[in-house]
């Protein structure tokens, strides 16, 4: 069982932001803070969330199904419609994004019922450009690729 002077010591370290207790002497040694009482170092100074501070992060590790080339994965969405039209009337557009490159492609759509002939367009003007074929085309599947 913590004695009540522990509890306040405990209580003075997260008030001021779990600083350590040979900190909170030193503020208390030269009367840094107002009204701060006499803080004793307890035995067992081993608090959870500055034990959690502490922890080192492990590096992000790169996910498997990530591209290796371009064009290996393509990731795509239908979105709209929007508030306003553009001023050739489209409030649809669909977005085509290569995983390898970072590269994104745009289309603009008048109606819900284009997409696939954008990926046509796409694809052919992709793959002429760098003499790669699209391998994996990733989506939501929002069924925009799979209507009549």
């Amino acid at each position: 069982m913590l004695s009540k002077q522990n509890d306040e010591n405990w209580l003075w370290s997260r008030r001021l932001g779990h600083l350590r207790f040979y900190q909170i002497r030193k503020a208390c040694k030269f009367k840094v803070v107002h009204d701060l009482p006499d803080i004793n170092i307890p035995e067992n100074t081993i608090c959870k969330p500055c034990q959690i501070d502490k922890q080192t992060r492990a590096h992000f590790i790169e996910k498997e199904g990530s591209a290796s080339k371009p064009l290996e994965l393509v990731h795509t969405n239908l979105c709209g419609p929007s508030r306003k039209k553009s001023p050739r009337g489209e409030e649809y557009f669909i977005f085509f994004i290569d995983d390898f490159s970072r590269m994104c492609w745009i289309g603009l759509l008048k109606h819900k019922d284009e997409p696939f002939e954008k990926f046509q367009a796409f694809k052919a003007l992709v793959e002429n450009e760098s003499d790669q074929k699209i391998k994996c085309l990733r989506s939501d599947r929002g069924g925009e690729f799979t209507s009549d």
